[in-house]
């Protein structure tokens, strides 16, 4: 039976198949991509009806792609059907290598640049390594090797002994925090989070620009008001507030999208506290990983790494058209 790519306009849908898809993340749920403030357009390529692998295509000001991955934004990639993760490796991978090729040339026929932060689930790149093999005058896909740390929330029972396995730093933290009498709690209050932001770039040497600050305000309020994602804060006995974090989650993880200190307060404890305090909340839910979202920078690196996590590799794919190419279709 043959394959169509067709567009995706009832959102419902959309979603139940980014919840059930192996490599489905919040950041493809359409509550999340709409927060962004930019268009997009949703894909399916289907087989009698019934998709087998879906796309985000999230468009400029000018209708063109948007290189990936947007800012606060991983992991909207290719999305294969979840039922291809039960087949035997011997019809899961042609199978699959079959549709992501087809939907490839299909997005080249519609876009003059095809671009994805694949999930880190996505187990074969091939059909970009090849894409255009034998004709390289027509453009291929710059494969990026990044990484980001993964936890594992299913091998520790108790948290008491997660926290054991957590380097000396952060133990010293916890405590330290303990100590120093700091509570955490569920907050709405989103202009202590971008204040809070804004003093930790500043401690940095950095400025925030007015869209960063623009995109985080709209990515917070839309994760609060439907429930995608969770406020945190940690304050000490005098109601001082240390530490914000924004972690938003799906069905199966939580991420680790924003951490904001206040500088005067960094050597607390409290930063190290409320992460610590995530993981544990996560856990009781009863999501399997907390994703923390990059450790492609030494000082962010270490700091996530320092939580148990594992080093966990996930690639960012663009192809753009060639000059050749636009010569040739002239």
């Amino acid at each position: 039976m043959s394959l169509t790519l067709n567009p995706v306009i009832d959102k419902d849908r959309w979603n139940n198949f980014v919840s059930a898809s192996p490599h489905g993340s919040v950041f493809c749920l359409t509550p999340f991509v709409d927060a962004l403030g930019t268009d997009y357009e949703l894909w399916f390529v289907e087989q009698s009806g019934q998709p087998q692998v879906g796309a985000i295509v999230l468009k400029d000001d000018h209708g063109e792609p948007i290189a990936a991955p947007f800012p606060f934004t991983m992991y909207q990639g290719v999305l294969l059907q979840s039922s291809y993760v039960d087949r035997p490796s011997h019809t899961r991978v042609p199978r699959a290598l079959e549709v992501t090729n087809f939907l490839l040339v299909e997005l080249e026929h519609r876009y003059r640049k095809i671009s994805f932060c694949l999930h880190p689930r996505f187990e074969d790149l091939r059909s970009f390594s090849w894409f255009h093999y034998n004709e390289r005058h027509l453009g291929q896909f710059k494969v990026d090797l990044r990484y980001t740390g993964q936890l594992d929330l299913t091998t520790f029972a108790e948290f008491d002994q997660y926290i054991m396995e957590t380097s000396n730093q952060r133990q010293r933290d916890y405590r330290r925090a303990q100590e120093k009498g700091f509570v955490t709690q569920p907050s709405t209050d989103l202009d202590l989070l971008n204040q809070l932001h804004r003093l930790t770039f500043e401690r940095q040497g950095i400025t925030p620009d007015e869209m960063t600050t623009h995109l985080l305000a709209r990515i917070s309020r839309a994760a609060l008001e439907q429930g995608f994602g969770q406020l945190l804060i940690a304050k000490d006995p005098q109601g001082t507030i240390a530490s914000a974090t924004l972690f938003l989650h799906d069905r199966r993880c939580g991420y680790y999208l924003i951490g904001a200190n206040d500088p005067s307060l960094r050597n607390s404890g409290a930063a190290t506290y409320l992460m610590l305090e995530n993981i544990r909340l996560y856990k009781e839910i009863g999501l399997k990983v907390v994703d923390f979202v990059g450790i492609n920078s030494p000082q962010r690196g270490y700091f996530k790494t320092s939580f148990n996590a594992a080093v966990v590799p996930y690639f960012v794919v663009t192809w753009e058209t060639s000059d050749t190419r636009v010569a040739h279709a002239r």
